[in-house]
This record gives C-alpha cells, structure tokens and sequence, in this order.
C-alpha cells in the first residue's frame, strides 16, 4: 500500500491558492485513475479515497487540518512501520512554476507542512514531490522568491494568474507521471526521468 499525501489549507478561502498545489495535484490524479470521491474520516483529520493507480493500491489523504499541523493528520494515516511508502505532494516556493523536484530525506526547506509532518512523524524518510509555484522574472528569466515574512505569506495564499494556467496542467501532469513511476519502478527512476 502507498500512502499519497497532498498539502492545502481548508476552506473555500484557499481553494485555488498557490499554497493549495498539493491538492490541485491529487484533484488530477483522483480524476486521471478514477478514484472513488473523497469520504471526511474523522479519525484521519481530513478527507480520504482509496483506489488503484497503475494496479497498486493506494490510500489518499486531504487533511483538514491547516498546513502548519499536517503532521497530525498524516501520523494518522500512515502506519509507522510503512513510513516508506509515504508520498507527500506539496507546494515549492524555491522552484518555478513548471517545475517539479522528487525526493526523500531531506529537510523542511521552510514548508510549514513538510515541518510538522517530520516532527509528527519523527523522521524525514519519505519521498516528496516539490511542486514549484515561484515567478520567473521576465528579463532574466530566474526565480523571483518573494521576501519571507508578510510578502511570502500573501504571495503563496495569492491564486494562480490565467497566465499560468497552461503551466499548471503541464506541472500536474508532468506530476502525475512521476508519481505513476514511483509507483511502478521507484523513486530512483522517477528521479531519473523527472529531477
């Protein structure tokens, strides 16, 4: 069994955020694999499917917790002993929109969601897919992270531009396919083929 993870915040207010890309990503992935609709499971702290993705079974969660407590609904979900087969979907502000980075083991990298899951779940092995949200900046085409603190916080909460929304369905399904590999082949190879 994997365990697949996408990070957003609750409530309408936040629906189509940049923050929310953990979730928009698991919308396209529940879509593309015919999950069944997600179920509230209280005792997940969030919203729940189950289904197959390329003939594996999987377990989906939405919590319903805000990002900064996501550890509290994921220690629910996943078992300890299958901490392995954790996948964490998630937002990136050091990557541009676009983008996606597969990994596993690292730290939180500033996530307030990825830092609560290590500390909930007290250890950082489990595999990741960074979705980028950062700007490019038009002249240099480099990534514009904006500055920590308040323009960081109304940056990430701010929803994708029309501008951006052809980079989005290519990121979620650029993010599909790499978590298809994981599924199928390992984290190596969809590094590999993805990073």
């Amino acid at each position: 069994m994997f365990y697949i993870v996408g990070l957003g915040n609750h409530g309408t207010k936040y629906q189509d955020t940049r923050h929310n890309v953990g979730w928009t990503v698991c919308d396209y992935v529940r879509s593309q694999a015919a999950l069944p609709d997600l179920a509230p499971d209280n005792s997940m702290s969030g919203r729940v499917t189950e289904g197959r993705v390329k003939g594996l079974q999987v377990r989906m969660l939405y919590p319903d917790t805000f990002m900064n407590n996501s550890g509290s609904a994921v220690s629910k979900f996943v078992p300890r002993s299958e901490v392995g087969n954790l996948i964490v979907i998630h937002d990136d502000i050091d990557l541009p929109l676009g983008e996606i980075k597969l990994g596993k083991g690292r730290g939180d990298g500033g996530n307030n969601g990825i830092k609560s899951i290590i500390e909930k779940l007290g250890t950082k092995d489990f595999i990741r897919i960074r979705v980028g949200i950062a700007p490019r900046s038009f002249w240099t085409g480099e990534v514009k992270r904006p500055k920590g603190g308040g323009p960081l916080e109304r940056f990430v909460l701010k929803p994708f531009t029309r501008s951006e929304a052809g980079k989005l369905e290519e990121v979620k399904e650029r993010a599909y396919g790499a978590l298809q590999e994981i599924l199928q082949n390992g984290l190596e190879s969809a590094m590999n083929k993805y990073n």
